[in-house]
């Protein structure tokens, strides 16, 4: 998967295609960069309605290619590189959305399927717990 971006690219459709491709992941995007394993802060992140211009002057026209095998780490610093923004990868974990810091260096296929897992067993529970049995 790849996002074609340059100054009038709203963040909030990076955010949709990227989550369109890994349902179970979705991209934030702060005022400051963050280290390997580093969580960002809430008062930092961004407002979605804002274009790549508004946010980085010197953005330009970019590819980021983001193949399912690719590392969280590299995703993250490639945005921060090439487009000027510094984002973060959160995963679905019981229904919330959590930063993903500690797993940076798993790749985007099996974070998502964390996240999928995750998100089943967060329905199972919920399901288990109306369950009755009859007898």
């Amino acid at each position: 998967m790849h996002i074609d971006i340059n100054d009038k690219t709203v963040l909030k459709e990076i955010q949709k295609t990227f989550s369109d491709f890994y349902p179970f992941l979705l991209m934030k995007f702060y005022k400051k960069p963050h280290n390997k394993y580093e969580e960002s802060k809430k008062e930092d992140e961004l407002d979605v309605e804002q274009t790549v211009g508004e946010v980085y002057k010197k953005c330009g026209s970019n590819k980021i290619e983001m193949l399912p095998t690719e590392r969280v780490a590299n995703v993250e610093n490639e945005f921060q590189n090439k487009i000027g923004i510094p984002i973060q990868i959160l995963k679905m974990e019981n229904g919330l959305w959590c930063q993903t810091s500690g797993l940076d260096n798993l790749s985007l296929k099996d974070l998502n399927i964390m996240g999928r897992n995750s998100s089943d067993d967060y329905v199972m529970e919920d399901v288990d717990d109306d369950f009755e049995t009859k007898e």
